[in-house]
């Protein structure tokens, strides 16, 4: 008897789901090196799973430096509390928080295709999802092409290259640097395999909208807390390429200024363009076990992208 395709997907096998739902601890001395490196923009929060203040302080420049300033007393104290509310969630079986929108382990089944696979397949949800990602590509082609900020479409193309590589190749998590991408992108496979993606003209929005359903939805606050992690991880490290261009272009203010108003302009695209890509091909990816689809479906993306950068120049 043929194996169900999907159980050959490495995404989900028992190593890999077992991995995302083992907790690991923070540690006092990255927590440290995030809040030295980057704690004006809030790092460190983001890495003790604080996310919204920790998107208080990219967007304040921590507080305008007192709170930053205040945080440092009280990195033990932060660290200790993200690692007490984790363990307190595996002694209830509950999976890690980056993971709130599962069931507890023994509860998922992930040997079958989603619940929502016969509904939501079909060659109209391809044609649907090209001429989407066409869209998506060309305006932010457009828009990197016309303000010179091209983080975005590298952002996007680290997510093309972590996701669908590690979908089907498993040795890509052992890859120097990858790791973390590639667990983020798994963890966004198993929320569009748990919860029902809708209408594709739908998807290509809900990441949008995702912000003023969160406060009452848990599986939109979900689903906005994964964008938000790549977008700011990604912004972060792009950002080590400009620091220290940016602080020494006129002062520390200034530089201040400059860096912070790159970071924000980053971030905001990679959440508008790279979420709804990442939710179109993502889902995709979940329907077919025939790769070519997705890569063509990224190709689309690409070159949509060109042609808004080069119509833009």
């Amino acid at each position: 008897m043929a194996k169900d395709p999907h159980s050959l997907d490495p995404d989900f096998s028992l190593e890999v789901v077992d991995d995302l739902y083992r907790y690991q601890p923070r540690s006092l001395p990255l927590m440290v090196f995030w809040a030295a490196l980057f704690g004006i923009f809030g790092a460190h929060r983001f890495y003790c799973r604080k996310p919204w203040t920790g998107l208080l302080m990219l967007l304040s420049a921590g507080g305008a430096l007192i709170w930053w300033i205040r945080d440092w007393f009280k990195l033990g104290e932060l660290i200790e509390d993200c690692n007490r509310r984790e363990r307190k969630r595996l002694d209830q079986g509950l999976p890690p928080s980056s993971l709130n929108f599962l069931p507890p382990r023994e509860q998922l089944d992930l040997k079958a295709p989603p619940k929502w696979h016969s509904l939501r397949a079909g060659r109209s949800r391809i044609a649907a999802s090209a001429i989407l990602l066409m869209l998506i590509g060309l305006t932010l082609g457009t828009v990197s092409g016309s303000t010179e900020l091209y983080e975005p479409i590298f952002i996007l193309l680290t997510f093309i290259a972590s996701s669908l590589i590690s979908a089907r190749w498993k040795e890509a998590a052992r890859l120097p640097l990858a790791s973390s991408v590639i667990r983020w992108t798994h963890r966004l496979r198993l929320y569009y395999h748990t919860v029902d993606p809708g209408n594709t003209w739908l998807l290509a929005i809900r990441p949008l909208i995702g912000p003023f359903l969160a406060p009452w939805q848990k599986k939109a606050r979900a689903e906005v807390r994964l964008y938000l992690q790549f977008g700011v991880v990604m912004t972060l490290l792009f950002g080590v390429f400009q620091i220290f261009e940016l602080l020494g272009s006129g002062g520390f203010w200034n530089g201040i200024v400059l860096l912070l108003s790159e970071f924000v302009q980053t971030l905001v695209y990679t959440y508008l363009f790279v979420a709804p890509a990442g939710a179109l091909l993502t889902t995709q990816l979940l329907l077919t076990n025939r790769d070519y689809v997705v890569w063509a479906l990224s190709g689309v993306l690409i070159a949509s992208v060109y042609y808004g950068v080069a119509f833009s120049s």
